[in-house]
């Protein structure tokens, strides 16, 4: 078991001292009682206030597998194919400027001395006695810039953003901060779910595996060659941009007058898209499907975890049930015979 300290801890710190000591400041709040659930109201400006439920503890977890449900009955709408088809679309273009866009990251990477490789150090080491077990426990660091790039989308970085969140909304008593956490941890947890089924069923090669020029791609394999063998079929696509994408679109829903965010948050994953191009982990086109993902599932949790009451606008109308139009939806099927998809029609 290794854990990977450093990158995580300046993330986390950077996030508790940015909004834990400007919450009162900048964002006025109120607590106000619904249907006997703790609330508090945020103004974000004149005309709109974000409300924010207390959290439940670990309520994330109770909804990992409805946003997961969510995320494939929401996308796979007739109204999306368009979208669905120009994703299919892009990335096929973009498998053919695969080579060279990973060709002049590596000389990219060489001008500016960064390494190809992933470093890390031991900078600690603790160990769980259990009985007669004995497991040691390193906790490691980036020995490196390249290997430093690459950590800023490590799934235990962003969980420890989330926990920076959850520690400044309890010093605080800020609900918007706990469900902040509570939703980073329920997009991030639930991206991961369905990159790695994704992974599990492309198989396509990493570009440092690679056989062929582009990578090849060996839909549904066997997964006890998948698990002997990793770097032959899990590129695509990239959980650490997935979980990026998801990290930044709940900050900046939650705490939109921190205009920095997403500059900020683009910027970094800008330089994680590089680092893993110059590691030969991922190819260019395995992003964009990444990217759409991350920002879904963040969607889809900041939706159910937030409410927004803008003033500017009339209270929506519910939809007649007849008006009501069918989904076409494409579900992950797991069974003893393999892995595969599920299309279903549901009116």
């Amino acid at each position: 078991m290794r854990i990977c300290i450093l990158p995580s801890f300046i993330l986390s710190a950077l996030f508790f001292f940015s909004f834990a000591g400007n919450a009162s400041a900048q964002s006025p709040a109120e607590k106000i009682a619904s249907d006997s659930i703790p609330v508090m109201t945020y103004r974000i400006c004149d005309e709109v206030e974000y409300q924010f439920a207390k959290p439940k503890p670990f309520e994330f977890a109770k909804n990992i597998i409805p946003s997961t449900g969510k995320y494939f009955s929401t996308t796979f709408q007739r109204k999306n194919f368009i979208y669905i088809g120009g994703m299919v679309a892009g990335t096929a273009v973009l498998c053919l400027w695969d080579r060279a866009i990973l060709d002049w990251s590596y000389d990219l990477g060489d001008a500016l001395g960064i390494a190809h490789t992933n470093n890390q150090k031991t900078y600690a080491e603790f160990t769980i006695d259990i009985g007669n077990f004995r497991q040691p426990v390193p906790i490691n660091g980036p020995h490196d810039l390249s290997t430093a790039m690459y950590f800023l989308g490590d799934g235990f970085t962003h969980l420890s953003v989330a926990g920076g969140f959850w520690i400044a909304g309890m010093i605080e008593k800020d609900f918007r901060a706990r469900q902040t956490a509570s939703q980073l941890a329920e997009s991030i947890i639930a991206t991961g779910i369905v990159v790695q089924f994704l992974k599990h069923i492309t198989g396509r090669e990493s570009p440092f595996a690679a056989e062929f020029v582009i990578g090849r791609w060996r839909p549904f394999p066997n997964q006890v060659e998948y698990a002997k063998n990793v770097p032959r079929y899990d590129a695509f696509p990239s959980g650490h941009l997935a979980t990026a994408m998801a990290t930044v679109t709940v900050i900046a829903e939650n705490y939109p007058e921190y205009r920095y965010i997403r500059p900020l948050g683009y910027s970094l994953m800008g330089i994680l898209s590089f680092a893993m191009l110059n590691n030969g982990v991922h190819w260019f086109s395995d992003y964009p499907l990444s990217l759409a993902m991350g920002y879904a599932f963040a969607k889809i949790a900041v939706n159910r975890g937030r409410k927004v009451i803008d003033k500017r606008k009339k209270p929506d109308e519910s939809v007649p049930e007849h008006s009501r139009r069918g989904k076409l939806l494409l579900l992950p099927r797991i069974s003893g015979s393999g892995n595969g998809l599920t299309l279903l029609y549901s009116f």
